[in-house]
């Protein structure tokens, strides 16, 4: 069974490899949302396998068998207020033989090609502001986010690359970076629905030479009591706002969130030297994560339907609907338009 979805992040950019995301509306002249625009209708001619780390060494391109590498696909770009609206069509070439018809047609055969699956995505971003928000449409586990940040990036360096050929001036591009879109009190929902798995607790030690950890002991811990689940529902909550308070970095260690969680589970282990510790929650398609104070902003997915993606204005609306319930905690403010 297909389970349709999406994902949501929050998006941020910077000049080339600098460290300080910039303003939205200052790339050179431009606001951020004019350059993605650009970018995404770039990419509308198929490329396949990972983008070069620089477009400087086109050697690193991808060239004669290609077999078994990714590929992508932008279409249906639309530009609408301070949102950009596309479809993303991304597979792998040879991963399937033939393409089969339900009527008894002759195969076609595709293993030269990519079978393919669309992606709609979504950007949103404030007039004047550091962080922008990205939904990606999921299928079943696939959420193709990564390959196209990937390009996104790689097309601006291109793009700028180009324009500084034969002058004096430096190639100044924009790399963009996603980050999950934390929703703690859908994560406390989540354990208190009863999809917390239970609690796993780790003790660590140094091999003899020193050169590496390994697992000393493993402690696993269901939860089956009511009030334990609330105190670890609590618990994670309270993880999440204190790394949002902390700039997105964790305040409380993972050790100390194992001695946290020990307590729940029961005095007698809550002095042990643990060094990790985690709550495993199975989310509603069976997708088994560990929460911690350093993984707590995984990505989760908002199931739509099951078997058939919904039409585009009721993704459109739902995506709007849960990024803007998110916002005020995150500390965004993104004007979505109705359409």
């Amino acid at each position: 069974m297909t389970s349709f979805g999406y994902r949501l992040f929050t998006i941020s950019v910077y000049r080339g490899t600098k460290r300080s995301p910039v303003n939205l509306k200052d790339c050179e002249g431009e606001h951020y949302k004019d350059v993605v625009a650009r970018l995404l209708k770039s990419l509308s001619t198929p490329v396949v396998g990972d983008p070069p780390a620089s477009p400087e060494d086109p050697s690193a391109a991808v060239s004669g068998d290609v077999r078994g590498k990714p590929a992508l696909r932008v279409e249906d770009v639309e530009v609408i207020d301070n949102t950009i609206r596309a479809k993303i069509w991304v597979g792998r070439i040879g991963s399937h033989e033939k393409a089969m018809s339900h009527d008894g047609a002759i195969d076609f055969d595709i293993s030269d090609k990519a079978a393919i699956n669309g992606f709609r995505v979504i950007f949103a971003f404030p007039e004047d502001d550091t962080q922008g928000v990205l939904a990606v449409e999921s299928i079943s586990r696939t959420c193709p986010v990564a390959p196209l940040i990937k390009w996104l990036r790689y097309k601006s360096h291109e793009e700028s690359y180009n324009k500084a050929k034969g002058s004096d001036s430096a190639a100044l591009w924009w790399r963009p970076k996603v980050e999950g879109l934390a929703d703690e009190a859908r994560l406390a929902e989540m354990i208190e629905a009863g999809l917390a798995q239970g609690l796993v607790l780790v003790k660590k030690s140094v091999t003899p030479g020193r050169t590496r950890t390994e697992k000393e002991f493993e402690i696993r811990a269901p939860l089956v009591n009511d009030g334990k689940v609330k105190q670890v529902a609590r618990l994670v909550r309270g993880w999440a706002s204190q790394a949002k308070e902390a700039d997105g970095n964790p305040v409380t260690s993972n050790a100390e969130a194992a001695r946290q969680l020990a307590a729940i589970v029961s005095p007698e282990i809550q002095d042990l030297d643990l060094d990790d510790g985690w709550v495993v929650l199975a989310d509603p398609d069976d997708q088994v994560r560990r929460i911690n104070p350093s993984t707590f902003t995984d990505v989760f997915t908002y199931k739509l339907s099951e078997d058939e993606p919904v039409v585009t204005p009721r993704f459109y609306a739902e995506v709007r609907e849960t990024a803007m319930g998110l916002q005020p905690a995150a500390k965004l403010a993104i004007d979505w338009p109705h359409l």
